[in-house]
């Protein structure tokens, strides 16, 4: 047999030799290919949260695009109690400056609960502000109140009239107030109504114009100086939001009729803000429903975010 022959001979067994190899193995590559596209499939099958809440009615929005992450009922009306808050502190805001000074007067103590103010002891509007979410201080929501009607030389029921004004403006087109606290003014009416796609709108307003409103609202209990350098020791009434990684903000609510309600705002992924609220459940079960919601949300998402980069 004279070389070249030979030569072929070589190369011709050494192409059939790698077809058969990699003809044998690509049964199994195919194999594995589709096991990880139908693994792939079932882990992104279904991204909402699937959740048991006490609560009668629930909302989640991503604040960077709008999307909304979460919905139960979230177009009723419902009590909002102590949430009424979070616009009160909105509203004194467009109106009183940081460094103003708010006294406490007789009027600011009428409301139920006492907050530990004296008569005539004096505040930044900042620090009131901060001490009024952190603890849903009803004498500071109320002192607000009067001063922002004070400082535009209008009546006592001027400052409910610019909430529900705001609340128009904002779009939160099931929302009334009736008070600056959220305090129930009757056995049988709240003194405020809205539905958790408004609170949600809310939070995502303040958190976008104002977040200095709700930056204080993250810690467990703090010490609050008011200009007479009284001390007022005040404990979150949240005890959620320091479980949270990433905490942007929150707000709690709760009477009689309204039940128990929250709402909070964090950062499932880093950089990535979230809106969560729940209305309508009870005072343990507003923590425990925030929990499973906040959970969901961060498993959600964090699956979002790998399907959609696998796509």
């Amino acid at each position: 047999m004279n070389p070249n022959t030979r030569l072929n001979l070589l190369l011709l067994s050494t192409v059939f030799l790698s077809g058969t190899i990699i003809f044998s193995a690509w049964p199994l590559v195919f194999k594995e290919n589709s096991r990880a596209t139908v693994s792939a499939s079932v882990f992104c099958a279904n991204l909402s949260p699937q959740l048991s809440l006490t609560g009668k009615a629930a909302y989640a929005q991503d604040l960077d695009t709008g999307e909304v992450l979460y919905e139960k009922n979230a177009d009723i009306q419902l009590p909002l109690a102590s949430l009424t808050k979070l616009m009160t502190a909105l509203v004194a805001s467009d109106v009183l400056e940081d460094d103003d000074t708010v006294t406490i007067s007789k009027d600011a103590l009428t409301p139920e609960g006492d907050s530990g103010f004296t008569l005539g002891e004096r505040w930044r509007v900042k620090n009131l502000i901060d001490f009024t979410l952190v603890t849903s201080s009803n004498d500071g929501a109320h002192a607000l109140a009067l001063a922002t009607e004070k400082k535009k030389h209008g009546s006592s029921e001027m400052f409910i009239q610019y909430m529900n004004q705001k609340a128009v403006s904002l779009g939160m087109s099931q929302t009334f107030f009736a008070d600056d606290t959220g305090l129930d003014i009757s056995e049988n009416s709240a003194g405020a109504f809205g539905s958790a796609r408004d609170i949600g709108k809310l939070f995502a307003h303040i958190v976008e114009t104002k977040p200095r409103l709700v930056e204080g609202t993250t810690v467990v209990r703090d010490t609050f100086l008011s200009l007479d350098n009284t001390k007022h020791r005040g404990t979150n009434t949240s005890s959620v939001i320091s479980l949270l990684p990433g905490a942007i903000g929150s707000k709690t609510g709760f009477t009689d009729i309204a039940g128990g309600n929250l709402a909070i705002t964090f950062e499932p992924l880093p950089g990535h803000g979230v809106v969560a609220v729940i209305l309508g459940s009870t005072r343990e079960g507003r923590d425990a429903d925030m929990v499973a919601l906040t959970n969901a949300l961060k498993t959600s998402m964090r699956r979002s975010l790998i399907c959609n980069t696998n796509q």
